[in-house]
């Protein structure tokens, strides 16, 4: 297939195939390369709805078939396949519990479930412009994700309640 900017050989064209976008690139190469959800690897390439064109460019089977010719490019590049790479990371894992190094077994596990798909890092960003605001608008801001923030919180933090020690004598065993 071939890629942005080539053009179709006659046969190509005549079966009625296509050649991708600038825009379907970049999707691709967002989704691809720069480690994105399909959402915000649409959204990034400039597309409005981002989480429907995500699906409809995934089932664009033109896509889809450069997405596949770009892991294997990708593959073939590095040696380095999503299969290989969970069950490398479920070797660590197994590796790092068996030594008791708990928090390593965690973060291997957290990547081989991030590698396979099953485990999404969600994450929702705000940006707003505050160069318009006034020091007050600010720290009435600065209040209210104070606010917000504090009534997510658990206090966790045990109460301690001081204990009087009375001094005792030490007997010595003989």
């Amino acid at each position: 297939m071939p890629k942005v900017g080539e053009d179709l050989p006659k046969e190509q064209r005549e079966a009625g195939h296509r050649r991708l976008k600038p825009q379907q690139q970049d999707f691709l190469n967002n989704y691809l390369h720069k480690d994105m959800t399909q959402t915000e690897a649409a959204r990034q390439a400039g597309y409005k709805n981002a989480s429907v064109s995500a699906v409809r460019l995934l089932r664009n089977p033109v896509v889809a078939e450069r997405l596949q010719e770009m892991r294997l490019e990708a593959q073939a590049k590095f040696g380095v396949s999503v299969d290989k790479s969970v069950r490398d990371l479920k070797k660590l894992r197994d590796e790092a519990w068996e030594q008791g190094r708990f928090s390593e077994a965690i973060r291997a596990e957290e990547l081989r479930l991030k590698a396979s798909g099953l485990l999404i890092n969600k994450q929702h960003v705000v940006k707003e412009d505050i160069t318009a605001s006034s020091k007050e608008d600010i720290a009435k801001k600065l209040d209210e994700f104070k606010r917000l923030a504090e009534s997510r919180m658990v206090n966790v933090t045990p109460d301690i309640d001081i204990i009087e020690h009375q001094p005792q004598d030490i007997a010595e065993d003989n």
